[in-house]
């Protein structure tokens, strides 16, 4: 595999949510769950939908080295918080990623988006402390998986809105007759019924987009 995985979400109590129609109103309503709660024949009768923000960590393939060693110090950090991450196994197959996975060193999915402050500082006092390279705003505009993604703070991060495991839609819990939507990593967010429903999200972060 190319990825290394830290935990599955299997084991985490990520915020599950599924769609389903009211026997009685007839109207579509949603179920909540946690990842770890899940249980194999639970997904497999239902679709169930993991998903929120994920940071992206971008390197030159130059500085995998230092960045590993970078991340491993991260992952010291925060193993008390569950997070699950993972990133490039070797900078062989870091080199060799392609599409909308080219230049993703790491991928970090958020609980909450009150994860994100505290994973970005730490990420940007960390790397900068090992001397890594931000990668260019030039290079980014190359790299489909990125470009169209929130540049954060110190030149590593990405951020995005989008699905984390089970299935490729997110749902939208503002309008509960939509159909699950297809998740569109040409966006940084999905466009849901009432957009109030992540500018109050992106309220928290909002500090750290770089403008």
């Amino acid at each position: 595999m190319s990825w290394h995985t830290i935990r599955s979400f299997g084991a985490t109590d990520y915020p599950a949510v599924m769609r389903y129609r009211d026997p009685g109103s007839q109207s579509f309503r949603f179920r909540t769950s946690t990842s770890c709660a899940l249980t194999r024949e639970m997904r497999k009768k239902d679709k169930w939908y993991v998903g929120g923000w994920k940071i992206h960590l971008s390197i030159y393939p130059a500085d995998y080295a230092r960045a590993l060693l970078a991340f491993r110090l991260f992952e010291d950090r925060m193993a008390p918080t569950g997070l699950v991450y993972k990133y490039a196994r070797s900078r062989r197959l870091y080199e060799s990623f392609s599409g909308e996975v080219k230049g993703k060193f790491a991928t970090i999915y958020c609980k909450a988006p009150t994860d994100i402050p505290t994973v970005i500082y730490l990420l940007n006092q960390i790397f900068t402390q090992e001397g890594i390279t931000p990668v260019g705003r030039t290079q980014i505009n190359r790299l489909d998986g990125l470009k169209h993604e929130l540049p954060l703070t110190g030149g590593y991060g990405f951020v995005r809105y989008g699905a984390f495991c089970y299935t490729n839609g997110i749902l939208d819990l503002t309008d509960a007759n939509r159909e699950p939507m297809p998740d569109n990593r040409r966006r940084p967010f999905p466009q849901f019924t009432d957009p109030t429903r992540l500018e109050g999200e992106m309220a928290v972060f909002a500090d750290l987009v770089e403008r």
